[in-house]
């Protein structure tokens, strides 16, 4: 019997190898796009909640009431246009939609353009602040959805009161140690 000595790798060794090593490289590749996709929308949600922040802000520094008539809810004569420069009480933003996202004096918000701002300012019980109502208690839910792509990327959830009417609070006590 003559034996020859076998060298390199035979065909089918070559098929089985190529085909794992395609199986390995297909599920890195999707391990990285789905870590892409995770970074994008946590990346998103970050820009989003700066702005909508920066909204609730904006809104919260206004009285709850119009300062100049008793219009009832909304905006009043001469409160809308292109800016929110003329806002001037909490509920003048209830259905604002800001897309893109513009600063109160109407210049756009740099690096955000390709999300939006939906405002809904509700008013609700002092009781349960849970629970909506149509008539003014001096309480307002704000709720600021930011958007991209029609997609909610986040959402902030922010209350404005009259006043506070909880049990009082001693600032001079201390109870940081």
């Amino acid at each position: 019997m003559n034996m020859r000595l076998r060298r390199g790798f035979g065909q089918l060794e070559v098929v089985v190898s190529t085909i794992l090593v395609g199986v390995l490289m297909v599920s890195s590749f999707s391990t990285i796009a789905a870590s892409r996709r995770s970074q994008t929308f946590e990346s998103n949600k970050v820009r989003g909640l700066a702005i909508a922040e920066a909204l609730l802000a904006e809104i919260s520094q206004l009285p709850m009431r119009d300062p100049e008539c008793v219009c009832g809810y909304g905006l009043g004569t001469g409160e809308s246009g292109d800016t929110r420069s003329n806002y001037d009480d909490v509920d003048d933003y209830h259905n604002l939609i800001d897309s893109p996202p513009r600063s109160k004096n109407g210049s756009a918000c740099v690096g955000y353009t390709d999300l939006s701002r939906r405002v809904k300012v509700d008013k609700v019980t002092q009781a349960n602040w849970g629970n909506l109502t149509s008539t003014y208690t001096g309480v307002y839910r704000i709720t600021i959805s930011v958007l991209r792509n029609n997609l909610e990327v986040c959402r902030v959830v922010g209350y404005r009161t009259d006043g506070y009417a909880g049990p009082s609070l001693d600032l001079n006590a201390s109870t940081i140690q």
